[in-house]
């Protein structure tokens, strides 16, 4: 098994952080309007905002979600040379968390600045209110993408002993959180799945940035065998 450089273990940690910092930086300059606001949100947040910068907050965010899509194919790479379950887990990883980033940039990016941009335009605010609803419906089903790579990496961790504590056990949990954001939607307690996956994935890019070569990436049964003498 070729061994991963380290260069691109640091990148993916570097990646995986500033994709994690630059999520509340770009959300504080966009201002959304919130479900629950209703259509009095609608006013506020988007009739009475600043479009330049709220749009400026919006680029920066989908650079953001950019940048998760290198660290989503760096962790499937070394995640799924641990076995068979390991490789089905991480690619079920990369694929639910691609998704996760399609979505974001077909659905609701394009709804959040259509809602604001007609809204500043002459759109009536039952119109931008609907269609700001497509990209906040589009969130809270995409955390069933998120919580579906989350469990896909964890088992991958787990199953190749791959930071096990951190990326396995702390992922699983973080997954099930996830899982639950989406219904409890209907209670405004969806962001909460939200904020656990940013506290793990932090600690996921620290642990990128921290990787040795020394350090087990994967469980290579093969090699196991060899040093055994039983092959």
């Amino acid at each position: 098994m070729t061994s991963t450089p380290q260069l691109l273990w640091r990148a993916a940690g570097a990646l995986a952080i500033a994709h994690v910092v630059l999520i509340p930086v770009s959300l504080a300059l966009e201002m959304p309007a919130l479900f629950a606001d209703g259509v009095g949100g609608i006013a506020e947040a988007y009739v009475e905002g600043d479009l330049t910068r709220s749009f400026a907050g919006g680029v920066l965010e989908s650079f953001a979600f950019l940048m998760l899509v290198p660290v989503l194919v760096f962790l499937g790479r070394v995640l799924g040379r641990g076995g068979e379950l390991a490789g089905w887990a991480a690619e079920t990883g990369v694929l639910c968390g691609l998704a996760y980033v399609a979505v974001t940039f077909a659905v609701g990016f394009p709804a959040g600045g259509a809602a604001m941009y007609g809204a500043q335009h002459g759109l009536d605010l039952d119109a931008a209110f609907a269609i700001n609803n497509v990209r906040i419906f589009a969130y809270f089903l995409s955390l069933l993408l998120l919580g579906g790579s989350t469990l896909g990496f964890a088992v991958a961790a787990l199953a190749g002993h791959v930071h096990p504590r951190w990326w396995g056990g702390f992922g699983l949990a973080t997954s099930v959180v996830l899982f639950a954001s989406t219904p409890l939607a209907t209670v405004n307690l969806h962001d909460w799945g939200t904020l656990v996956w940013m506290v793990w994935f932090v600690g996921v890019g620290v642990l990128l940035l921290r990787h040795r070569d020394d350090e087990r990436e994967v469980a290579n049964p093969q090699r196991e065998r060899l040093s055994s003498g039983t092959l």
